[in-house]
């Protein structure tokens, strides 16, 4: 063996990366060792002698090289460099940096400090964890351009305006009429724990069954960083107000005795049971009416995940198949939840970038071992990650600028089509599985709404601002699909609905939900211009919305609320100037904005629809320069989780680009 082999296997043994130290793991020595490789580490060297050994290999290379005369060459060239290029002149090579800010001269129009809160006093009905119906939108915290009350403020600064205040408000939910948590008979909590895993598990498989039950039995010990309570009374929480079939107040004591857990020691820890507890209770508060306690609560357990490295993969041997699988589910579970919260309430959306875990694998519960070398091969039918996989390729879609907003719509169409034979609405899965799957689709329309509906305001302002009565244009562009998307939302849930008996509340929460969302849409069209060809066909659809709600206000009291609010548009007369200026203050008219948020690309042919701000909308719409960052919610039309480190110039693949190769 030569000298320079036996100094290479030397320095080998005795010196490792800094990452292979920290582990405490056996390193290669190679200049990007073995493990960082392939767990896409960055590999530095900090020792000196491995530095020296790198350098000598180097120095191999470069055999006839006098180093002093190439460092003094080096030197006089810098001497003689020319002047450096501005700072606004970017080399090619450059990473481009995504984070742009806005326009010093902009500003929100309301007060600052009418977007605080308090959600203290227990369960308020006033503020709404749809973001659509809040009686005093002050009292909401800040809600953006995607949010339900945005398209309220719209739909009332038409002419025919609806007081929010003429909508009876529920009283307070938080009435003592069940016995405390401890107190519940053990078949009652059976019951819930059942109905969590039958109706909420499919849609959201952050839990694995077996073991939580074994846990609950004692067969399994129980996680011993205090996590236990918050998490078991969080879940009975939820089993309460999923399964119920009325509005009724039998989740309280649970949720109660969970927040007697949720203490200040949960910033002092970080687990997988810890961020299990926390996105649940945030998802429950949400449901309960409390949006920004929940979305304060995702906001701490996706930090959490970030600090337990939950976002990470990890490999054999030092990560077992069943506890990656499960990571993989909290996950994307979480990035769901977090990506609803924040398209639900118009707030930026954070980033993914130095997101490489895998999407989870399409099995059951039952398929997935503790002891197994590996996972099984995945099934070709429905489970309970089909719909959490669906979703999250659903939502990772980045927000494009005007000239990719078409080609997202078209995307979201290829998904759709791109979806397995059983997410057909035609094919009727067993129960537990058709829920979640509707709940899926009706996610999509959604956000082909969300998407589409900044087109449709801008459009109805724009031809009240000029004066004019002109027909609303509805043939072709994103008007015709925001309303496209709109009449399949609610012919696809009234339609389920009037087949399936089904009133349990977690069904119900989503179906209001999303039929808000749509009738919504076709409230503003049919107010606008009633003598639209479409009109007819829009009161109808809102017909079958009223009567929807009506038997959906059983379970959930929130359906009462729009079912009044819609059912006041049918009964309101017209008799109205539809060409008044529109504002969402009837006495203010606001400045517009510079220039248009989705301008077209330049060279475009001008259409009618461009600009969606252009209407004086500051206080409902908030303002995104064009240009800016695909880091930040750019526009009125966005609300999915994005990445902000790869350009818009990407075409469409069946890979998304934050996804592991």
């Amino acid at each position: 063996m030569s000298e320079a082999s036996r100094t290479r296997r030397i320095l080998r043994k005795t010196f490792a990366c800094d990452e292979c130290k920290r582990r405490k793991v056996r390193c290669s020595g190679d200049d990007t060792c073995a493990n960082c490789v392939r767990d896409a580490k960055a590999c530095r060297y900090s020792s000196p002698s491995q530095k020296l050994s790198s350098l000598q290999r180097r120095r191999t290379y470069l055999p006839t090289v006098d180093l002093q005369d190439a460092i003094q060459t080096i030197r006089e060239s810098r001497q003689q460099a020319p002047a450096p290029v501005s700072q606004g002149i970017k080399l090619s090579t450059e990473v481009e940096h995504h984070t742009e800010q806005p326009p010093t001269n902009f500003t929100e129009h309301s007060n600052a400090e009418d977007y605080e809160f308090d959600e203290s006093q227990d369960f308020d009905n006033s503020i709404d964890g749809m973001g659509f119906l809040t009686a005093d939108p002050h009292k909401a915290g800040y809600t953006g351009p995607q949010s339900g009350i945005a398209a309220l403020k719209f739909l009332q600064s038409l002419p025919l305006y609806l007081p929010l205040n003429s909508v009876n408000t529920p009283s307070s939910l938080d009435e003592d009429g069940f016995p405390a948590a401890r107190s519940q008979p053990t078949a009652t909590v059976s019951r819930y724990i059942d109905d969590y895993f039958s109706l909420y598990h499919p849609a959201y498989p952050i839990l694995h069954e077996s073991i939580f039950r074994a846990r609950i039995s004692g067969a399994l010990a129980k996680p011993r960083d205090g996590s236990w309570p918050l998490l078991y009374n969080t879940v009975l929480a939820i089993d309460a107000f999923v399964g119920d079939s009325n509005a009724t107040k039998c989740d309280i004591p649970f949720y109660k005795e969970a927040r007697r857990h949720l203490t200040m020691d949960v910033l002092e820890k970080g687990s997988l049971s810890y961020v299990q507890a926390i996105v649940l209770m945030s998802n429950y508060l949400q449901k309960r009416n409390k949006p920004n306690a929940g979305f304060i609560l995702i906001g701490i357990g996706f930090s959490m995940a970030l600090a337990i490295g939950l976002h990470r993969e990890f490999g054999m041997p030092s990560t077992s198949p069943f506890t990656m699988e499960i990571r993989r589910r909290v996950w994307w579970t979480l990035f769901v939840f977090v990506s609803g919260a924040q398209l639900t309430l118009g707030r930026p959306a954070v980033s993914l970038v130095g997101v490489n875990i895998r999407l989870p694998a399409n099995l059951e519960d039952q398929d997935i071992a503790v002891d197994m070398e590996q996972l099984p091969e995945c099934k070709p039918g429905p489970t309970i990650t089909s719909c959490l996989i669906a979703q999250v390729e659903l939502l990772t879609h980045h927000v494009p600028r005007y000239e990719r907003a078409v080609k997202l719509e078209e995307n979201i169409g290829l998904w759709w089509k791109d979806l397995p034979p059983y997410f057909d609405q035609s094919v009727n899965l067993e129960p537990h599985l058709e829920l979640p799957k509707r709940i899926l689709l009706w996610r999509s329309f959604h956000l082909r709404i969300v998407l589409n509906r900044p087109f449709l305001f801008e459009a109805i302002a724009t031809r009240s601002g000029r004066g004019t009565s002109d027909e609303l244009g509805t043939s072709d562009g994103p008007i015709k699909s925001c309303l496209a998307a709109a009449d399949e939302c609610v012919t696809s849930i009234c339609g389920f609905l009037d087949f399936n008996d089904n009133r349990k509340r977690g069904l119900a929460w989503y179906a209001t939900y999303w039929l808000i969302t749509a009738s919504f849409v076709q409230a503003t069209c049919y107010i606008y211009s009633p003598t639209h060809a479409m009109a007819p066909r829009w009161k109808d659809y809102l017909q079958q919305a009223v009567g929807c709600l009506e038997g959906l206000g059983s379970s959930h009291d929130m359906a009462f609320r729009a079912r009044n609010v819609l059912q006041k548009l049918l009964e309101q007369g017209h008799g109205v100037d539809l060409t008044q200026n529109i504002s969402p203050n009837p006495t203010t008219t606001l400045p517009c904005p510079p220039h248009a948020l989705w301008a077209p690309p330049p060279g475009t042919q001008r259409q009618a629809i461009y600009n969606p701000l252009s209407m004086g909308l500051e206080d409902s719409f908030t303002w995104y320069p064009q240009g800016m960052s695909n880091a930040e919610l750019l526009d009125a039309a966005g609300g999915f989780m994005i990445q902000n480190y790869f350009e818009g110039s990407e075409e469409h693949s069946g890979r998304s680009p934050w996804m592991p190769i």
